[in-house]
């Protein structure tokens, strides 16, 4: 008797699993492949966009960054030179030291940069999305048509699935942030509330954005401290 209750129970278990399983799947794997493959087409789509603008973001904050590193290098060494009075002159050796960092730095984050090749990325990203919205207008165009058999309607579906994977294998994957970005632009859909769309937004942020900044402000406000020390405290 106890061991038919113990068989019961487990059976009972196992169903509120698989019953919980089943609600954890999305909604689109619970259709046809059709279904499946619309989707798959429809939101690579929109992340390979994000990975091209994110792409196009990072170059230009690349170059901005090589420019402010540049004119800082010049306008350290002016102060000193043109002995501007409301500007406390540096120590030689604390300009030395300044002006020799800085060259450096600026050598080798132009060497890793470049070697990142952002813009060729963008435009790759942008192609594979292109060739993707291709690929889904033609799948919205079979599953919508009326004439034509269920059998031609397969088979389509089939070689559209065949095609994606190759332009999927020719180009570079994108990272999951573009995916998140993507979904952004469709809260509702996803049932993403405002906070989650703002977390993501900060989440972007610090992986794309963050460090430029930081390169590019960071050394006037690490400037205004040593003047401002100088001034009061010295």
């Amino acid at each position: 008797m106890l061991e038919k209750i113990k068989l019961y129970l487990k059976k009972v278990k196992r169903a509120k699993r698989i019953k919980r399983l089943k609600r954890k799947q999305p909604p689109y794997l619970k259709k046809d492949f059709g279904v499946e493959l619309n989707y798959k087409l429809w939101i690579t789509k929109g992340a390979r966009f994000s990975a091209s603008e994110r792409n196009k973001k990072l170059n230009e904050l690349s170059s901005k960054t090589v420019g402010y590193l540049s004119a800082y290098l010049i306008i350290i060494n002016l102060i000193n030179i043109y002995k501007i009075p409301f500007l406390k002159q540096l120590p030689e050796n604390e300009l030395g030291f300044w002006t020799t960092a800085l060259s450096i730095l600026i050598l080798v984050y132009s060497q890793f940069e470049s070697a990142k090749n952002f813009s060729i990325k963008g435009e790759k990203f942008h192609q594979c999305s292109l060739e993707i919205a291709e690929l889904y207008n033609q799948l919205r165009m079979v599953k919508t048509s009326t004439l034509i058999s269920k059998q031609q309607e397969e088979e389509s579906i089939k070689e559209i699935s065949e095609k994606y994977d190759i332009v999927l294998r020719q180009h570079e994957n994108h990272s999951n942030i573009d995916t998140k970005e993507f979904k952004t632009h469709k809260a509702d859909y996803f049932e993403l509330n405002k906070l989650d769309v703002y977390r993501i937004k900060i989440e972007k942020y610090f992986r794309v954005s963050f460090m430029y900044h930081l390169m590019i402000y960071g050394p006037i406000l690490i400037f205004a401290y040593k003047q401002l020390n100088l001034k009061y405290f010295c």
